[in-house]
This record gives structure tokens, C-alpha cells and sequence, in this order.
């Protein structure tokens, strides 16, 4: 009966010997992940190191070969070929954030084991400890990243399936998240952003009053510009952000956070009239910005979001943040009667349910929110 053949990516018996005094080598025969067999060996001053120097090698010697993934290589290796893949495909500030999960989590922690040893169990206590001594969000996209990379290992054939499917999703204790502003007191924090001095001196008071007008993200808000806005149509066309991205500073990025994102609303008369009054007395800026920073260029989201943080406690509402507002004017047109997809497309949410997706048809409601809005708003911006 013929020998079996070695498996792809695995060695036969490892051979020692002195081959002068002093210089052990070692050798064994590994086969490639193109299928071919060739011989492998290390040398060392001793038997054991000469061994381990051999083992230590078969655990990357096939990651110079373009395209092969191994079951024994690193899960530091298998980071970088994902991030490389990754670059091409994903937008700068994504790329930003998995590196990040990458270097201060995957590679540190867990980087030295090889891909067949990415057990569910050990991956699930990784991700715990991240959860635990990092953080929610810290966790959430060490999950994501990893799931990528073993995802790609399973397409390379060097597991059967990914691992981090078996694991239990981490949950958020405490709060989720921000509160919404009770519409009842909408008014009241209008009022009060409209006669404080730090956020009028810094010029973000039209930027709240626009997002607590429209639901709009903070990203999307700093990323709007004059030619996205139909005065004659009362319309507003979301299709690009700012974000920070490190090394670059605040940019603008030409799509938005998900694919349900771009969407074009009818806005509650209040808002337009603001936005008139906005580009009749604002100087023009290159980027054609409707919120630019006080130099002209794009405004980062995070120092709009740090203003109304330094300022909530004393403004009366602690807590409150531009998500807060988003969730408000989701809570008014709720209570309106708009279905949970109207809802959603007004926002630029993810899609709630395939239910709604395909029985519901999209952007019906615009309309219909905007004059909710409006109703609700009315006599709150002025």
C-alpha cells in the first residue's frame, strides 16, 4: 500500500546530525503550498538549537510565496497580507482604524500563534480581555479585523472555517450609547446653544441647529457642501464626510459612512431658511463648505464634538451629544406614525429589517419627515 502523501503545508521527520565539530545540522522535507517538496535546513551550535532553529523556520517558510496562506503561518503575517488586501479596497479612516486594532492588540497578544492554533476559545478570551481592559469599541473592532483575516485564511484554504463566527458577540454594559434629548426640552437646548458665547464665538451654533433640524451625522454635516443643497426644491443631498485621519488631519471623503448613507431629504422649512440666511452672510470658502473650520478648511468632527462636550454641563444638559440630537429627531418622527423604514432612509441607516427592504419601497417618506419636522420644530429654529 502507497505512503500517503505529506499534506500541504506540513514536514516529514526532522533529521540531526553533527556535520563537523561544533555544527549540528538539521533536515526535513516540507511541502509548499504549490505542491512541490523541497528540502529544508537550519544549522546551530547544538542538536536542540539546530531543531528548533528548523521548527521556527517551517512556521513562515512559505509566506514568501505570493498568494499561499498556510495553516501554520502567523497570525502577525496573516494581519499584514489582510491589511495589505485592505489598502486597495477600503477608505483611509477604516484602514486607520484596523491598524490600529492590529498594532495595539492583534500582533502584541496574540501575533506569534499560527493560524491552526486560532482556536474560537483562545480568540473568544482575546477579544474578552481587549473588551475588558480596552474597551467596548476597542473590542468590537479587534472582532471585525480578525474576523477578516481568518476569513481570508479560510479562502486560501489554510482552515476549513472561520473561528471568530463561534465566538459570542461582546456586550455593552451600561448606557447604550447616547440619550436622546427629550423633545420636550429640544426647545429649551436650542435656546440655550443660540445665547452661549464659547459656541457662538466658535461658529458651531448653525451647525447643531442644523443637525438637530435634519438627524444628519456630525461627519456628514462638517462634510456638506453649498452645491449638495436645492434651495429651489427645499432638498438636501448627502454624499460625502469629513472625517480626521491621522497624518492628514480633517478630510473630506467622497462617500459616506455605509452604503444606505447617500440619500437626498426634503428638510423642515426652519432648516433651509437658516441654511439662506447662512450663505448670504458666510464668506466664501475654496471647498464650497457649508460648516468650514474657522480657516476656511474642513471642519473635524471631533473638535465640533469636544466643543459641545466642554460646554453641555454648563449649557444645562449634560451628557447631550450631536448623536443625542440624531436620536431626537429619530424619537419625533416616531412618534408621528413613520414607519421604522421611513425612519431609516430619512437617517441613512442600515437597512432595519429584510422585511422592510423588500416589501417597503425607499424614499417615499421624505416628504412626510421633513413636514413632521417642521411641525416639531417650528418656533425652535429660528
Amino acid at each position: 500500500m502507497a505512503r500517503p502523501r505529506l499534506p500541504i503545508g506540513s514536514n516529514g521527520s526532522i533529521s540531526v546530525k553533527e556535520v563537523s565539530p561544533g555544527v549540528w545540522r538539521a533536515i526535513t522535507r516540507y511541502r509548499f503550498s504549490n505542491g512541490k517538496f523541497r528540502q529544508v535546513e537550519r544549522r546551530a551550535a547544538s542538536e536542540a538549537k539546530a531543531r528548533n532553529a528548523l521548527k521556527r523556520a517551517l512556521l513562515t517558510i512559505d509566506n514568501g510565496v505570493v498568494g499561499s496562506i498556510s495553516p501554520d503561518m502567523r497570525l502577525s503575517v496573516l494581519a499584514d497580507r489582510f491589511m495589505n488586501e485592505k489598502r486597495d479596497r477600503r477608505s483611509v479612516g477604516t484602514v486607520q482604524t484596523y491598524q490600529v486594532a492590529v498594532d495595539a492588540h492583534i500582533k502584541p497578544d496574540i501575533g506569534d500563534l499560527a493560524i491552526r492554533e486560532a482556536t474560537p476559545e483562545r480568540l473568544g478570551n482575546f477579544i474578552s480581555l481587549v473588551s475588558q481592559d480596552h474597551g467596548h469599541g476597542a473590542a468590537k473592532n479587534t472582532r471585525s479585523v480578525l474576523s477578516g483575516m481568518m476569513a481570508l485564511a479560510v479562502r486560501n484554504g489554510a482552515i476549513l472555517h472561520n473561528p471568530v463566527a463561534e465566538i459570542e458577540r461582546i456586550e455593552k454594559h451600561g448606557r447604550p450609547g447616547s440619550v436622546a434629548i427629550p423633545v420636550s426640552e429640544l426647545g429649551a437646548f436650542l435656546d440655550a446653544i443660540e445665547h452661549d458665547e464659547v459656541l457662538k464665538r466658535r461658529g458651531y451654533v448653525d451647525l447643531f441647529r442644523f443637525i438637530a433640524g435634519t438627524g444628519w451625522r456630525m461627519g456628514e454635516a462638517c462634510g456638506l457642501k453649498w452645491s449638495a443643497i436645492d434651495f429651489d426644491n427645499g432638498s438636501i443631498t448627502m454624499c460625502r464626510i469629513a472625517k480626521y485621519v491621522n497624518g492628514k488631519g480633517a478630510v473630506i471623503q467622497e462617500f459616506g459612512k455605509t452604503h444606505t448613507s447617500t440619500r437626498t431629504i426634503q428638510a423642515p422649512k426652519s432648516v433651509m431658511t437658516m441654511l439662506s440666511q447662512r450663505k448670504e452672510s458666510q464668506p466664501e470658502n475654496e471647498l464650497d463648505l457649508v460648516f468650514p473650520s474657522s480657516l476656511g478648511g474642513v471642519l473635524d468632527p471631533n473638535n465640533a464634538e469636544r466643543a459641545l462636550k466642554q460646554r453641555r454641563d454648563d449649557l444645562g444638559f449634560p451628557g447631550v451629544t450631536s448623536h443625542s440630537l440624531r436620536k431626537c429627531v429619530a424619537t419625533i418622527l416616531d412618534e408621528h406614525g413613520l414607519s421604522a423604514r421611513a425612519i431609516a432612509d430619512y437617517l441613512g441607516h442600515s437597512n432595519p429589517s429584510m422585511t422592510q427592504d423588500v416589501y417597503m419601497q425607499r424614499n417615499l417618506d421624505s416628504s412626510t419627515a421633513a413636514s413632521t419636522l417642521q411641525q416639531s420644530l417650528a418656533g425652535l429654529i429660528k
